[in-house]
């Protein structure tokens, strides 16, 4: 596999095998770092991480999905993830009609999801991080373009140290454990380099401007030739430049009409559309079919995410958080 040419804008680090990791903390108060929706036999808590880490990762989450049969749902384009399969049966199918099964217990990173993939699981239990794109700089050296719409064993990125993280998780009794056991792991693993970068927070808070809506103006704002901008998408973010404004054009109309979608959706679409034909038509080709096709459907595993992740963050997609400020050093 190609890993793309090396530090194209001076800010990737190689993963830091850490010694290993400290005792874990006492998670105090944490009450306040969860948000928890169950709905139709499907529970989601989400859980912030700890403070020094919220620069590179926006939250941890546990999924547990009862009763007997299969749950199925579309993912929506989303940053990478870290994936730890507990137990039950697992497997996804990407946009382009590959489908991979797990067998757990195991531990993935899940790459930057460009367009929906079709998720199966339970009943079983899983946990996750959300990573942000600068996020992945502190993380791994290896370029996201490469593992967009994929998932692979996080011992590529990590090695053996993939096995004590995973057995770190699968050892902790409850949530407050294992929140506990990812922040110490974490911060054992990522401390030493700094929380976030200038130019990649500067990048992000970029393409979630509304205002931004050509690769020339996003450049400008950054103070980069266009060429320089699409390396740094490419190894940081995952997709072209291109790509990413017309996948943050279509989730932000995407947040807005899924709690009406019924009304008229021209009234809430994002101005960047010409006319709503053109947003069907991103519609189709984000989520593989029309917007009331997918409406239609019983959602609730997903929804109950959403509105998980909205009481907690402010916003009900993963690809709609916000750029995390500059740490001070």
């Amino acid at each position: 596999m190609d890993r793309g040419d090396s530090n194209p804008v001076d800010v990737a680090r190689p993963f830091r095998r850490a010694v290993r990791a400290p005792r874990l903390p006492i998670v105090e108060n944490l009450q306040d770092r969860v948000a928890v929706a169950p709905e139709a036999g499907v529970s989601f808590r989400y859980f912030l991480p700890a403070p020094a880490l919220r620069a590179s990762i926006t939250t941890y989450y546990v999924l547990e999905i009862g009763g007997s049969g299969l749950v199925e749902e579309l993912l929506f384009p989303e940053w990478p993830n870290v994936r730890f399969l507990i137990d039950g049966g697992w497997s996804q199918t990407f946009a382009d009609g590959r489908t991979v099964s797990h067998s757990p217990p195991m531990v993935l990173m899940s790459g930057v999801i460009s367009r929906t993939a079709k998720l199966r699981g339970g009943p079983g239990r899983a946990v996750g991080v959300g990573f942000l794109p600068a996020g992945w700089a502190v993380f791994t050296n290896l370029p996201a373009r490469d593992y967009a719409d994929d998932i692979v064993p996080l011992s590529i990125f990590v090695g053996d140290a993939a096995d004590e993280l995973l057995a770190n998780v699968l050892a902790a009794p409850d949530d407050a454990a294992t929140v506990a056991a990812l922040d110490a792991w974490f911060l054992a693993h990522m401390s030493g380099a700094a929380a976030t970068e200038t130019l990649l927070v500067a990048a992000h808070e970029a393409l979630l401007d509304p205002t931004v809506r050509s690769v020339a103006e996003w450049a400008r704002r950054l103070e980069r030739s266009p060429r320089q901008l699409e390396r740094l998408a490419l190894t940081y973010f995952g997709m072209s430049p291109k790509a990413l404004l017309r996948r943050q054009r279509f989730l932000r109309s995407f947040a807005a009409i899924r709690e009406h979608p019924s009304r008229l959706w021209s009234r809430l679409i994002d101005p960047g559309y010409v006319d709503q034909s053109q947003f069907i038509r991103d519609f189709r080709h984000f989520m593989g079919m029309p917007p009331r096709a997918y409406f239609a459907r019983d959602f609730s595993f997903l929804r109950a995410a959403a509105k998980a992740r909205a009481e907690l963050l402010g916003e009900p997609l993963h690809g709609l958080h916000a750029a995390a400020p500059v740490s001070d050093p």
